[in-house]
């Protein structure tokens, strides 16, 4: 009766007698001891015990045993050889190798390895296995659906053993050996070869790379030039234009209406120096990319600073005294009694009043001037200076309230500006027509110069919207008192009840076509 041990070979568990396990761990000692100095050490052993477990494997199965005794681990030690083993000449080696078996070749392979594998097999070169195979797709028209079968079918020569079973080489420690050397080595002079034929090309993209991003650099730079000097030609024309000296009549309206003649040339040119100075150091700076001959002294950018600076302060100290000019408000009301009517039209006057100095200026034959003209288009670019505000009255007569405002350095400057504001309010029969805007005299400036209108109407009274008031009113949208597609000059009805102006929805009349009779849904 002899005692058993059990054993696990990489993952594989057997029952060993104590003897066979001597042996057996005296010889993957030596094994391990020589291959410890070795890269890959860990691999190569692994690979080692790998095939160790395949062949006691196939010996346990043959005798149709569950124990490795001491013969089978002499035996299975021999074919694979010792240590001491490794100055074995090529005519020993070559009578020593075994035949060859089918793998798929993973290192050599174009697409699953199959023709390396199979010109391994049959000793040939994989150029002519891969020649053969293409012929037969080609021309055989069986050869793609083969070739997939066999990627199946056939394994892949994963570990060293499988790569040694594929060349027929002997599976031994010897060839174990060789084979990692042989590897180490393809891998060392494929890095070589990989650099010397990668490094040239780096070289040349990185050429090209640096070659565009400088042409890029260039094409940007040049851009930000030519805009700058365009904006500088642009703001010289602006500056001309504001001072009066070409088409100033389009210079009366706002904003420019806020500023004081006094201060007129003086803001234009503190605002053109605090834009043209820095337009013109990143001109400099661009021209001094392009060309680097260009030398440009520190004195040149100090003098502009300093020029920058002096505009800021003069345009900063103009622009305050501009805005003292509105530090007070004062209104004023004028109360109009109106007819009264059941209903009223609330509309927006669409004809402009020009004065006398407006029909020289337009050179309009005063022998037929009859003191108005038709607008062509509405200013509503300026503020908004006419607001109306839809009110219940207190009493059964309706009124309109006129509150004009204004604004000035003081209270009587302020008032006196206010009293200056004429705006036009008319009443013919139940049509109530107003100017969309203030009227200012001639060469007035802008200080905030506006009218509220306060509408008083008596309780149930109705009143139609047209659409373009609903830029004007308070507290009330046209637009939520329209109808889904609607016409664009649909008025929409509200009216006047106990808690204020509600909208009224005006429905269109329906047919029933099942009858003759017309009835309002």
């Amino acid at each position: 009766m002899n005692k058993t041990i059990i054993i696990n070979i990489n993952g594989t568990v057997f029952h060993i007698e104590e003897d066979a396990y001597e042996v057996l761990r005296t010889y993957m000692t030596e094994v391990k001891r020589h291959f410890a100095y070795s890269p890959d050490s860990d691999e190569i052993v692994t690979d080692i015990e790998n095939r160790l477990a395949e062949m006691f494997n196939e010996r346990l199965a043959a005798d149709h045993k569950q124990v490795i005794v001491l013969a089978d681990v002499q035996s299975v030690t021999a074919i694979m050889g010792n240590v001491n083993d490794f100055n074995i000449d090529d005519e020993e080696e070559e009578s020593l190798k075994s035949g060859r078996k089918l793998f798929r070749d993973v290192d050599e392979r174009i697409l699953g390895g199959v023709c390396a594998g199979m010109a391994h097999y049959f000793n040939i070169e994989p150029k002519w296995m891969r020649l053969l195979a293409i012929l037969f797709i080609f021309f055989g028209g069986i050869g793609l659906p083969v070739y997939i079968i066999l990627w199946i079918i056939m394994p892949a020569a994963s570990t060293r053993a499988d790569k040694m079973a594929m060349k027929g080489e002997p599976i031994n420690l010897q060839n174990f050996k060789r084979n990692f050397d042989e590897e180490v080595e393809g891998l060392r002079g494929g890095f070589q070869r990989a650099h010397s034929e990668v490094r040239p090309a780096i070289y040349q993209i990185g050429k090209l790379i640096e070659t565009l991003a400088k042409l890029f650099i260039k094409f940007i730079v040049s851009l930000v030039a030519f805009m700058g000097i365009l904006g500088m030609i642009v703001l010289f024309i602006g500056l001309i234009t504001f001072l009066g000296y070409w088409n100033s009549n389009q210079l009366n309206t706002f904003p420019f209406t806020i500023v004081n003649p006094g201060y007129k040339s003086v803001l234009a040119f503190s605002a053109f120096i605090i834009v043209i100075i820095p337009i013109a150091a990143l001109v400099m700076f661009a021209l001094r990319v392009l060309v680097k001959r260009i030398a440009i002294s520190k004195t040149v950018y100090f003098t502009m600073l300093i020029i920058w600076i002096a505009g800021l302060v003069m345009g900063a100290y103009h622009g305050s005294k501009i805005a003292s000019e509105f530090n007070e408000e004062a209104e004023f009301s004028v109360t109009t009694p109106l007819t009264p009517s059941p209903v009223y039209y609330l509309k927006v006057n669409p004809v402009e009043f020009l004065t006398k100095e407006d029909s020289v200026r337009y050179k309009i034959d005063q022998t037929n001037f009859k003191g108005t003209l038709i607008s062509r288009n509405r200013d509503y670019h300026d503020p908004r200076s006419v607001r109306i505000q839809i009110l219940k009255g207190d009493v059964d007569k309706p009124t309109l309230v006129q509150e004009f405002s204004a604004r000035g350095s003081n209270f009587e400057e302020a008032l006196s500006t206010a009293r200056k504001v004429n705006h036009r309010f008319t009443q013919k029969d139940s049509i109530l027509t107003f100017d969309p805007k203030t009227h200012l005299q001639r060469g007035e400036l802008w200080r905030d110069q506006s009218v509220s209108l306060i509408l008083r109407i008596p309780e149930n009274t109705r009143v139609m919207i047209e659409a373009p008031v609903n830029r004007f009113l308070n507290d009330h949208d046209y637009w939520e008192c329209r109808p889904e597609n609607a016409p664009w000059d649909y008025i929409s009805s509200w009216k006047m009840t106990a808690e204020g102006l509600k909208c009224q929805y005006v429905k269109p009349l329906e047919v029933d076509t099942d009858s003759t009779s017309v009835e309002v849904r």
